[in-house]
């Protein structure tokens, strides 16, 4: 085999090397922020299968939606928690719609406080 002939093939074998490690880099990095953006989407996912049921709680909190009542007044319902697991809440409320102009007040503490609207 004539020198130039070899000297032609460790040249191609490095220019393939090259581009071959460039690519696996470039495929590296795609997996890597394909597994984060999965990650990251997951989270959102979650976070967006929850909003039924809290619009669901919402409206049964404030009277519009009926939740089941026991034979001593108090209302039950099944919501899952950040870990998704399920959790029992009965609740004994009264409902009262207020104006935007008006303040509610409680008492915490043996202090008269003014109620916050929840964000």
């Amino acid at each position: 085999m004539p020198p130039w002939f070899e000297t032609a093939l460790a040249i191609l074998a490095a220019i393939a090397a090259v581009f071959f490690f460039g690519k696996y880099r470039e495929t590296a990095a795609a997996l890597h922020e394909s597994e984060r953006m999965k990650h990251k989407l997951s989270k959102d996912l979650d976070r967006y299968r929850d909003v039924p049921q809290l619009r669901a709680l919402r409206d049964g909190l404030i009277g519009e939606r009926n939740l089941p009542v026991d034979d001593d007044g108090r209302e039950h319902l099944l919501i899952r928690d950040s870990a998704r697991k399920l959790v029992h809440i009965s609740v004994q409320k009264t409902a009262e719609p207020v104006t935007a102009e008006e303040a509610v007040h409680y008492r915490a503490g043996g202090e008269e406080r003014v109620l916050k609207e929840l964000e």
